[in-house]
C-alpha cells in the first residue's frame, strides 16, 4: 500500500487530508527541508503550499513534483450510474481507466453478506478473472476505481463476458469495445459483446501484429495476444 498505510481505508482518510505536494513528498520518505533544497524553494513556503495557506502556481507545483520524481498528468473524471439487472442494483461507470503498474496488482479483498471473507490474487490471471467478475457484478465505485484496470479488462473480457447477465453485458460491453478500438482494431475487437470471435483475416492479423508491435509488445507477449485470441 502506498504512503505507508497498510489499511485501504486508513490509506484513504490520510490521502483525502493531503495535499498533493504532501503526498508525494511522502510517498518519497523525504522531510520538507529535503524537498525544499531538491526543488530550490524555502522550507516555510513548502510548508505553506502543503497546509494550503499559500497556492503555488501551476510552474512551481510542477518543479517541485519534478524534483520528487513526478509528472502532473490529466486523469478523466469518471462517473458512474446505478444499473438494474433483476432485483439488485449494480454501478457502472461512463468510461474506462488505466491504474498504476503497482495498483493494478494489488490484492482485492471482499466480503459477502455472510461475513465470509476472500482475498483475490491480482497477479494470476485466472485470479484476475474471478476478481473481475466479482467487481462487475458486487463492486462499489470505489472498488471498481481502485482495481479494474482498462487494459487488463480487455484481455480478460473473452473468459469474463459470459458469466455476465445481459444488462452487464450491455453496459460494459461498449467501454470494452471503446478501450480496445484503435491499437488492435478488428484482431481483439472482433467478438467483444458477445465473447465469441470471429475468424480474422490474414491482412487483418498482420495489422494487429504491427499494432502490438508499435505498442511495445515483445515478441513473445505478441505470442501469447494471439494465443488467446486464438482459443
Amino acid at each position: 500500500m502506498p504512503l505507508g498505510v497498510l489499511d485501504l481505508k486508513e490509506y484513504v482518510c490520510v490521502v483525502s487530508r493531503w495535499s498533493l505536494l504532501e503526498s508525494a513528498r511522502v510517498a518519497r520518505g523525504l522531510t520538507q527541508e529535503a524537498v525544499a533544497r531538491r526543488s530550490g524553494t524555502s522550507q516555510p513556503t513548502l510548508s505553506a503550499y502543503e497546509r494550503g495557506a499559500t497556492s503555488p502556481t501551476l510552474a512551481v507545483v510542477e518543479r517541485i513534483l519534478h524534483a520528487l520524481g513526478y509528472e502532473l498528468g490529466l486523469q478523466p473524471r469518471v462517473a458512474f450510474r446505478e444499473v438494474k439487472t433483476g432485483s439488485r442494483t449494480r454501478q457502472a461507470p461512463d468510461q474506462l481507466w488505466r491504474l498504476d503498474s503497482l495498483d493494478c496488482f494489488a490484492p482485492l479483498t471482499v466480503g459477502d453478506a455472510g461475513g465470509t471473507r476472500r482475498t483475490y490474487n491480482l497477479l494470476n490471471r485466472e485470479t484476475r478473472v474471478e476478481a473481475y467478475i466479482w467487481l462487475l457484478k458486487n463492486g462499489d465505485e470505489t472498488q471498481l476505481f481502485e482495481h479494474l484496470d482498462s487494459a487488463l479488462l480487455v484481455d480478460a473480457w473473452s473468459d469474463i463476458v459470459g458469466r455476465l447477465p445481459k444488462a452487464l453485458r450491455t453496459v460494459w460491453g461498449p467501454l470494452v469495445h471503446h478501450a480496445a478500438e484503435g491499437w488492435a482494431e478488428e484482431f481483439l475487437i472482433a467478438g467483444l459483446q458477445d465473447g465469441r470471435p470471429r475468424p480474422v483475416s490474414p491482412r487483418a492479423r498482420a495489422r494487429a501484429i504491427k499494432r502490438l508491435a508499435e505498442r511495445g509488445l515483445t515478441a513473445n507477449e505478441i505470442r501469447a495476444a494471439l494465443h488467446r485470441r486464438q482459443r
